[in-house]
């Protein structure tokens, strides 16, 4: 089976770089987001990420996921404080 990619060599004195992904299929977005593929698929559902379908196949831009994730970012408790009476029994 031939890979893709395989037996490419780079010009002498050029370092092989990784190259960053500008989409993932919902799969990738939900390892790399720790959510669940129901729950991306109900994010792009819902319109909180965009997502294109190519062929068969949905893809979501890093960077919707990225500003998606920012959006939705809790700002940290100061130090020294306590968290609401509401979280004190789930630990």
């Amino acid at each position: 089976m031939h890979r893709r990619g395989s037996g490419a060599s780079w010009p002498p004195g050029v370092e092989q770089t990784s190259i960053e992904p500008i989409s993932v299929g919902v799969p990738d977005a939900s390892r790399m987001t720790g959510l669940g593929r129901a729950t991306i698929y109900e994010l792009i559902a819902s319109g909180d990420i965009e997502a294109a379908k190519v062929g068969c196949a949905t893809v979501i831009m890093v960077e919707c996921i990225r500003k998606f994730l920012a959006n939705n970012r809790k700002a940290p408790r100061p130090p020294g404080t306590k968290a609401s009476a509401k979280w004190d029994d789930a630990g």
